[in-house]
């Protein structure tokens, strides 16, 4: 039994051995690091895209700008959440057993799919209408959704820096 707090969320481990495929983890292993820069990469473009829509919802933007900035941000947006998405996949079927016995694996995966949900649902309820120039004025709740919506995935992120390294050893003993 761990004593980590989030342990109780872990996946199980006959799950993970089940996931784990050597043939794929050889096939993979050469283009491991290209990939792992793509995930990176895309999740960096994604964040910075949803960052910039929230900004300008949040700063009371002119419907023109809100309107221009949609239509400029939402093809790369798609493209970098969709490349995040199979790179992130790609990655853990690399090491199913390894990645998903880390603590904060289970944390990001909820947050990760709370945050596709407020992305689903702002998409329908934000986006779409704004690039349609069917609504005059945003909503009063688009802010505080954005707010929300940019927490979860900047949480997301953070599971992920959490989850990507163990806990660092403490070295009791000086080297003169």
């Amino acid at each position: 039994m761990s004593s980590h707090p989030l342990a109780f969320l872990r996946l199980p481990n006959s799950l993970l051995m089940a996931l784990d495929s050597r043939a794929y983890h050889f096939w993979f292993q050469p283009v491991h690091y290209l990939a792992r820069i793509v995930h990176i990469l895309t999740m960096a473009a994604f964040f910075g895209l949803e960052f910039l829509f929230i900004l300008a919802v949040i700063q009371n933007l002119d419907r023109q700008t809100v309107v221009r900035i949609s239509r400029f941000m939402v093809k790369p947006l798609h493209i970098s959440y969709a490349l995040a998405m199979i790179s992130g996949f790609a990655l853990f079927f690399y090491d199913p057993v390894h990645i998903g016995n880390r603590a904060y694996l289970s944390p990001k995966l909820i947050a990760l799919a709370v945050a596709g949900v407020l992305a689903w649902f702002g998409h329908k309820s934000i986006y779409w209408p704004v690039m349609a120039g069917r609504d005059n004025e945003l909503p009063k709740w688009t802010k505080a959704f954005c707010v929300a919506s940019c927490v979860v995935w900047a949480a997301v992120i953070v599971f992920s820096c959490l989850n990507s390294e163990g806990v660092p050893k403490v070295y009791l003993r000086h080297y003169f």
